[in-house]
């Protein structure tokens, strides 16, 4: 798999953020070093690359499935809706890459609260999977999976 472009809107720390990989100084290079100060974002990166791949991230498999649930929402401590960004409506990680088979891709994951008012209650997660080459748009949970 080939990383091209990664779009992040309100997710935990970062209002904000396009990484594109097929750009320099990323596109000269094979790997790359992720640093900064601590609530920087860094983690933030890694989860927004995992939610879009895989609608889950590590940092919430490693939190206590027995944590007790947000007070003002049904929202266990260990779900992923818990990086929508406080006092925002919605959030989403984008991903662009090329599949091992040489498909471009596009893989969405994303989260709103209703009428994307920041007081509304959580709504489901949305997912997507595009296939750039011919524009086939999988939206289905379980075929995106």
């Amino acid at each position: 798999m080939i990383l091209k472009k990664l779009v992040i809107h309100n997710l935990a720390s970062i209002p904000d953020a396009t990484i594109d990989f097929e750009a320099a100084p990323l596109s000269n290079s094979d790997v790359y070093l992720i640093s900064g100060e601590v609530g920087s974002g860094k983690s933030t990166i890694l989860d927004a690359i995992c939610l879009a791949l895989y609608g889950d991230t590590p940092r919430f498999k490693r939190a206590n499935n027995t944590s007790k649930e947000d007070v003002e929402e049904d929202v266990k401590a260990y779900s992923p809706k818990q990086l929508l960004r406080r006092g925002t409506g919605s959030c989403y990680a984008r991903l662009s890459f090329e599949g091992n088979n040489g498909i471009s891709y596009e893989a969405e994951w994303s989260v709103a609260r209703a009428h994307e008012n920041p007081n509304g209650k959580l709504q489901n997660v949305k997912r997507y999977l595009r296939n750039l080459g011919n524009g086939n748009i999988v939206e289905r949970v379980g075929e995106v999976e």
